[in-house]
């Protein structure tokens, strides 16, 4: 399969068979490829790059502090890095035929973009699984879902994503032809068996697994909040604060909800596109559905500080407090009293 270095938005190096952008002329291009990489592209990276700076300042300014939490300051970070590198691949890096900017592209683009979109995905499974338990198992989550359990869950999701990435690093080597500069793949990249397994590896681990659990703990999580509204209908809670915490569960979970939706709605051509890829399919239905699969990671990246707006009254009443010049000190968060702790014994749905 031949694409081109334009398109390596995914995660998954199949994007990048060779580096064919700059040796083509305009008239050649697809008119899709140009919006995509000239307007929609960058402005979505511009968009995601503001709202997960907003995201980071309100996470971590507005006393969000439980574990769910934690792993949406990461996440932001991991979204906010990966946009950052896609705007300079498309604006600057993309368009270059210069030696220092191929080198960008071979040796930092490529491997760390494909890092932290893994990563990326790695931390939405890992947040999803911890609200799965926190739902189905409540005592079990009260010390599953600890801070500091959070934090070393986190650590080894960074880790493991970094020793899976080091590979990137050796797939592209730079070349200089008729006085240009450009990308050309590595013997380990183009003929090495041991690559081919460790794509499959990726695939697995990136794009099939991740995909099949999101789609498993969303419908699971779906059907408890919708039973959860049934079961408080018929439970009278005096407790103001115990309903003040519970509103905050299952609004957190229904965020958590549209963000595994989303998610999955642009995992999911990225792994059509890799099993594409080794089947007889023309380059060209290849392309765009590489094409249509990068504007959906791009959306995947870029959207979360609109649905946290949309479904998280906590997080906006958070961004009022830090915004409207109110001082977030004087506000204490809602935190899990006592007698919630029991409720959420007797209730397991109810706590959403």
């Amino acid at each position: 399969m031949n694409s081109t270095l334009d398109y390596l938005i995914s995660y998954n190096d199949s994007l990048n068979e060779s580096q064919t952008f700059e040796n083509q002329s305009a008239k050649s291009r697809d008119i899709a490829d140009l919006v995509l990489n000239n307007y929609i592209g960058p402005i979505l990276c511009v968009f995601g790059i503001c709202g997960n700076i907003l995201n980071l300042i309100i996470l971590f300014k507005g006393h969000l502090n439980e574990s769910p939490y934690l792993y949406l300051k990461i996440l932001a970070m991991t979204d906010m890095c990966a946009l950052l590198l896609s705007f300079i691949h498309m604006s600057i890096s993309g368009k270059s035929t210069s030696h220092d900017w191929q080198v960008f592209n071979a040796y930092i683009f490529f491997p760390l973009v494909n890092f932290f979109m893994a990563a990326s995905v790695l931390l939405t499974v890992g947040v999803t699984i911890d609200r799965f338990i926190f739902v189905k198992a409540p005592l079990w989550a009260r010390s599953y879902c600890s801070i500091h359990r959070a934090k070393t869950r986190i650590v080894l999701i960074l880790l493991f994503t970094i020793l899976v990435s080091v590979p990137r690093f050796f797939c592209y080597f730079v070349v200089k032809e008729d006085n240009m500069y450009t990308m050309k793949k590595t013997t380990f990249r183009s003929q090495s068996v041991y690559y081919q397994i460790y794509d499959f590896t990726c695939i697995a681990l990136f794009h099939v697994s991740p995909l099949l659990i999101l789609m498993f703990c969303n419908a699971y999580l779906i059907c408890a909040v919708h039973n959860a509204k049934s079961v408080r209908q018929e439970l009278e809670i005096r407790n103001n604060k115990e309903k003040d915490w519970q509103k905050d569960q299952r609004r957190f979970t229904i965020t958590l909800i549209s963000i595994v939706l989303l998610s999955i709605i642009a995992i999911l051509p990225s792994t059509v596109g890799d099993f594409a890829q080794y089947f007889q399919i023309s380059n060209e239905n290849y392309r765009k559905l590489r094409l249509s699969g990068n504007i959906l990671l791009l959306c995947n990246l870029s959207m979360n500080f609109l649905l946290y707006c949309a479904f998280n009254k906590r997080f906006v009443r958070v961004m009022k407090l830090l915004f409207c010049g109110n001082n977030p000190k004087s506000w204490s968060p809602i935190r899990m009293s006592r007698s919630v702790k029991f409720s959420t014994v007797d209730t397991g749905a109810s706590e959403l």
